[in-house]
């Protein structure tokens, strides 16, 4: 963050300590971006039916918008996400893929600090990247159940502007990244030779938040639950 001049330490310090919670809700806004992102590559990859599909390329892509709300600290955001996704078949009942795009935020928060009213507005904007890998088995009547690992990646910047009443307002520019490693099972029926329907059910894995110059974010991630279920529509070609 950038150092604010002209103010008393001790006024310093409470603006660290409002810093440091415009920080903390950085991280978990952005870790909410990187398990979307999760769920992207979750339902945009392809279905395995026979030797086939050996050598088969599928494109797909996700777009996302939505606004959000914490009750516990009433901050508002709003994010936004493009991410095309390809995948190959390498074998019968294996396919290797990555999605690429770009996704971004804005969060608000007006609070108060001692009985002073305080503002921020964050402003962040990052390139992802997530291959993933997945296996088939073959069930029978054209459905399959899968298991799906993938690697989200995310590199970032963040804008802060806020202001804390009376003692001024500051800004400033950080960068950040983020990954995560996740292991999904899933089930995936095929309509015909060219569409598909799949469902995953929820997620064993890990994801971190990094800012550069803050405390970063680790998150654990285990269940297989009708709560986390995703839902999807394919199409893949020759």
């Amino acid at each position: 963050m950038a150092e604010i001049s002209g103010i008393p330490e001790s006024s310093l310090k409470w603006i660290n300590r409002f810093k440091s919670k415009i920080t903390k809700l950085l991280n978990l806004f952005s870790m909410k971006k990187l398990l979307f992102m999760s769920a992207v590559v979750a339902f945009s990859t392809a279905h395995a039916q026979s030797a086939g599909l050996e050598g088969t390329t599928y494109i797909t892509g996700q777009a996302m918008v939505s606004t959000s709300k914490d009750n516990n600290t009433g901050a508002t955001a709003t994010e936004f996400s493009v991410v095309p996704m390809m995948g190959h078949f390498i074998t019968p009942t294996i396919v290797i893929g990555a999605g690429l795009g770009y996704q971004g935020s804005t969060m608000s928060i007006d609070t108060d600090m001692l009985g002073f009213p305080a503002s921020a507005k964050l402003t962040s904007s990052a390139f992802v990247v997530m291959p993933f890998v997945r296996k088939y088995w073959d069930l029978g009547t054209k459905l399959y159940i899968f298991g799906q690992l993938d690697v989200p990646l995310e590199f970032g910047t963040v804008k802060t502007e806020a202001n804390a009443a009376p003692l001024g307002s500051f800004s400033s520019e950080d960068n950040y990244t983020a990954y995560g490693i996740n292991i999904r099972p899933g089930l995936d029926y095929m309509i015909n030779n060219n569409w598909t329907v799949e469902a995953t059910i929820g997620a064993i894995g890990y994801n971190s938040v990094n800012p550069k110059d803050g405390e970063s974010m680790d998150n654990f991630t285990f269940g297989v639950n009708l709560n986390q279920v995703t839902f999807g529509v394919k199409y893949l070609f020759k």
